[in-house]
């Protein structure tokens, strides 16, 4: 296999083959290239030539390249897993379904393998109970996933119904609060639209006027700073959208994008290591943006990039939901 093939399959499996837990990421980041000498270079050379039709969208000869990888690795979840999203592409969603769950029967904890099941559960119009019925559910990492994966869908009270039933641990406080803040978001949000149409009653006392008319001005002052940046980032103007985006966190300091804003302007300043530390902070501010998210991972992918690592831009590219 020429160097070129294997450089890439080293930071490629790094990513695919990985687990939610970081020290197993690492372990295998650091081990990729011992790890691909088990592998024939038949089979390297056909997972490539799959994963590169998959870039180019030419699903039908991915999903071929992928068929020989697993004629000659029948029990290797990476594989199967990755005919499973081919076979989503490709709109064939009970084949992968079938193939996720080879992957996930041989590994039942890896997030990744339990999102294409549940992707192709979901375009069959299947439940979360139908997942329940697939997947050996009494493994605690596969539920801890699970709700993450719903909690990333929006699916808040399935979320929540599987959060009650895990055992205490950081994960559950965490997931916790973030679902908490969620539906405070989204109760908060319904309660304006359902009051948007109605007529005011005029406010008899003056200090609840004032603070109404306090917090419409910082709404709109967010809303002014976000279209600000939104309109500096496509300029590319890294120098005034650094200024703008600290400003903007500095009045308000809970806001996602606009950390998105300055990390975006740190890769721009070729400032990666700080571009990496500040996307991440807006990841912790993240609620249920999706889109956004998506964005904050293919930027700290690019920071990662710049850096020379590849096998650590994989993992992000890989969290990504939706092509653009």
């Amino acid at each position: 296999m020429s160097p070129i093939y294997k450089s890439f399959l080293m930071a490629f499996l790094a990513a695919t083959f990985m687990f939610a837990k970081t020290g197993y990421a690492q372990e295998i980041e650091n081990s990729a290239d011992v790890f691909l000498e088990e592998y024939s270079d038949e089979f390297q050379e056909a997972f490539f030539e799959g994963i590169k039709q998959k870039s180019i969208e030419n699903h039908d000869r991915a999903v071929n390249s992928f068929l020989v990888c697993q004629k000659l690795e029948p029990n290797n979840p990476a594989v199967a897993n990755e005919l499973a999203k081919a076979y989503i592409e490709n709109k064939q969603y009970p084949l992968a379904q079938e193939q996720a769950e080879l992957a996930l029967k041989e590994n039942p904890g890896n997030m990744w393998y339990l999102q294409s099941l549940y992707i192709s559960l979901k375009k069959q119009y299947k439940n979360v109970d139908d997942l329940k019925e697939i997947v050996p559910y009494d493994n605690n990492t596969l539920k801890e996933n699970l709700a993450h994966i719903l909690y990333l869908e929006n699916n808040y009270n399935e979320a929540q119904n599987i959060v009650d039933d895990l055992k205490d641990s950081p994960f559950k406080t965490d997931i916790n609060a973030k679902l908490q803040a969620a539906n405070a978001q989204r109760s908060t949000r319904s309660f304006s639209f359902s009051t948007s149409g109605s007529t005011a009653k005029p406010t008899k006392t003056t200090t609840n006027s004032t603070q109404a008319t306090t917090t419409s001005r910082n709404s709109n002052s967010a809303y002014n700073y976000k279209s600000r940046l939104q309109f500096i980032v496509k300029q590319k103007n890294y120098v005034f959208l650094e200024s703008t985006a600290k400003e903007a966190i500095e009045s308000y300091p809970s806001q996602p994008y606009f950390y998105y804003a300055l990390g975006v302007a740190y890769n721009g300043k070729r400032k990666h290591r700080d571009a990496i530390e500040t996307l991440k902070t807006a990841l912790d501010y993240l609620l249920d943006d999706i889109r956004l998210g998506d964005d904050i991972y293919r930027e700290i992918a690019a920071a990662y990039t710049a850096m020379g690592n590849p096998a650590k831009a994989n993992m992000y590219l890989a969290k990504v939901k939706f092509k653009r």
